[in-house]
């Protein structure tokens, strides 16, 4: 019987496709924005266009994870290491609701939150697959409670993801400091990148549209960048409180987990390596009882 996983052609061309597909439709969804008169029809067009053009995106960067995994494999994870993962996603979920404040210089509804911390360290110990778990975990307990139709937390899930994935997978490469401190800083400056295309092309527009908040009071919570207007809002709003607001946050997630990572990697390697231990133990108790079983046949 045939292997019916997807062959690495197969994901490459899937990869390809699905990325395409979502930067054609968030560039259609740009095109009806700035080309078509602004009806609540073609306003609800415009944001599903950005949702499945992210979500198409997002799947893309799934087949070049996938295509990854199966260059650099690894051994599937143990039942003690997808519970530790469960614990860090738990925490993952308290930072984000109860560590997190505001800073008067940047817009109000921005906060400084870490709820990433646990998901970087699960992903320098364990590898990016299981950074990214506590990411989903993470995105999924929030979800039934948003206040934003889910919009934010997907804002949270794409951002999140892209910062873990990428420090983690060039850390696995060579696990020193050198190669954490560069794994970091490129997802640190991928991350807030995307952070500014998530607030132009999803957030912001999500948040006027369909859930009906006047760009007026947004406008009126920037007054204090200067002559913020609705016409040039996008662009203070970006260059001014986004950039700098996420190259802030990221750098202090990065230095936290920087100092917690070494203590807490010993943590989890005496757990894990008991586990492992363990395991060792009863595989060879069992190898030694089927020897003895099949001598007894005889």
């Amino acid at each position: 019987m045939k292997n019916s996983k997807l062959s690495r052609t197969s994901k490459l061309i899937l990869l390809i496709i699905t990325f395409l597909f979502g930067a054609g439709l968030i560039g259609g969804a740009l095109a009806i924005m700035y080309l078509c008169e602004k009806t609540t029809g073609f306003q609800v067009l415009y944001y599903m266009m950005d949702i499945l053009g992210a979500l198409s995106i997002f799947i893309s960067f799934g087949f070049l994870y996938s295509i990854y995994r199966e260059t650099h494999q690894k051994q599937p994870l143990s039942v003690r290491e997808i519970s530790l993962i469960g614990i860090m996603s738990a925490i993952s979920v308290l930072l984000y609701y109860f560590a997190k404040f505001n800073l008067p210089f940047f817009p109000p509804w921005l906060d400084i939150q870490i709820s990433e911390l646990p998901a970087l360290i699960t992903g320098f110990a364990y590898g990016p697959y299981a950074g990214a778990l506590v990411i989903l975990v993470r995105f999924f307990i929030k979800l039934p409670a948003t206040i934003t139709a889910g919009v934010g937390e997907l804002g949270d899930l794409i951002l999140g993801l892209i910062l873990v994935l990428i420090s983690s997978i060039y850390y696995q490469r060579k696990k020193t400091l050198k190669h954490a401190l560069i794994g970091m800083s490129i997802a640190i400056g991928v991350a807030t990148i995307g952070a500014c295309f998530v607030n132009w092309l999803i957030l912001i527009p999500a948040y006027v549209n369909i859930a009906g908040f006047p760009m007026s009071a947004l406008v009126g919570m920037l007054s204090y960048m200067g002559e913020v207007t609705e016409s040039n809002f996008m662009l203070f709003y970006i260059f001014v409180g986004v950039l700098p607001f996420n190259i802030f946050r990221y750098i202090i997630v990065a230095i936290i987990t920087f100092i917690l990572y070494k203590k807490t990697h010993i943590l989890l390697n005496h757990i894990v390596s008991y586990d492992l231990k363990h395991h060792k133990k009863k595989n060879k108790e069992n190898k030694v009882a089927l020897e003895e079983n099949k001598t007894s046949e005889e």
